[in-house]
């Protein structure tokens, strides 16, 4: 997705949910964030992806802004080697939703959502955070070609991390992963992606351990 297509997006929600960026500070800058050059897996393509995924089941989802907009943010603020990034997101999407006129209601709901991606296990507070989280972890049940690109972007995110201390990191990234019950939260996500996401990171894990 480039930038300019990612602009026109962004106006079109904010005439959809009828709030107001004046002359498009925050959402340029939320782009330009993820236009950056070290984003080579959370990027404007990611957000595509979730994008498209947010539309072909909006018929599904109760509160269709929260979903829209913790897309819009949830990786607004991605730097590699910081643990706050979750944090840090929500923080800047309430501040700037209540700014562009939403109610502080839904700013607090897209804030929880955000926090909830640091540690997708918890599945969130109810069902569209569940359907979110599950979309955002798609990528693991790729096919094996596209969860390999997934896993090359990733390690371009870290290209400041020694090569060990890189594997150690994502062996037990991996390993806390494959250790969980459920990967997905949600029936459609768990039966279409569950066994395919442990066949792709038992794969890579075998590799970084090699």
């Amino acid at each position: 997705m480039t930038p300019d297509f990612a602009l026109t997006l962004w106006r079109a929600d904010l005439v959809r949910f009828a709030l107001e960026d004046r002359q498009l500070k925050t959402g340029k800058r939320v782009i330009a964030n993820h236009a950056g050059w070290l984003r080579r897996y959370h990027s404007l393509d990611h957000l595509a992806v979730l994008f498209e995924q947010i539309e072909a089941q909006a018929d599904q989802i109760d509160d269709l802004p929260r979903l829209i907009y913790a897309a819009w943010f949830h990786d607004a603020i991605h730097k590699s080697w910081r643990s706050d990034n979750e944090k840090r997101s929500a923080d800047w999407a309430q501040a700037a939703l209540v700014d562009m006129g939403a109610d502080e209601a839904l700013a607090t709901r897209v804030h929880s959502l955000i926090l909830a991606t640091a540690d997708p296990a918890g599945g969130g507070a109810d069902a569209d955070d569940a359907l979110f989280l599950d979309m955002d972890c798609a990528v693991l049940g790729a096919n094996p070609d596209a969860y390999d690109q997934y896993a090359r972007q990733v390690r371009a995110e870290h290209v400041w991390a020694l090569p060990h201390s890189y594997k150690k990191g994502r062996a037990a990234f991996l390993t806390r992963q494959l250790e969980r019950e459920r990967l997905y939260h949600t029936p459609a996500y768990q039966e279409r992606f569950e066994a395919q996401a442990r066949e792709n990171m038992q794969r890579e894990l075998a590799k970084l351990t090699r």
